[in-house]
């Protein structure tokens, strides 16, 4: 990883696998509706941003960072208040800081040409 950090199309393709892996855990769950919910707001983070692995670029990447520390936190908190099974917690617990080491390595800005 350079000094600069990873780049955001990066960033979004970790997105994309969180989100797909998390859908996937939940079938697993006795409690699946959280982390469906998480998994699906990670989706959709990733696809609407600005990024060149986006489907729609609906809204910049600086509200993509802020909302990534939205789920983040949001992740953190149903696994803390919900009542969930220990998959679910630990599957959210991992989700959070995969999320957050991403988040922190990441360049957002976009590419100069």
């Amino acid at each position: 990883m350079s000094a600069q950090g990873r780049g955001f199309w990066l960033h979004q393709l970790v997105e994309y696998g969180i989100a797909g892996g998390l859908i996937m855990m939940s079938a697993q769950s006795t409690t699946p509706v959280a982390p469906i919910l998480v998994s699906v707001a990670v989706l959709l983070n990733a696809a609407v941003s600005d990024g060149p692995v986006s489907a729609f670029s609906w809204f910049p990447r600086k509200l993509h960072r802020a909302l990534d520390w939205v789920i983040i936190a949001v992740a953190v908190v149903c696994m803390v208040v919900l009542d969930l099974d220990s998959r679910a917690r630990l599957a959210l617990l991992a989700i959070a800081v995969v999320m957050a080491v991403v988040a922190l390595g990441t360049n957002y800005a976009k590419r100069v040409r």
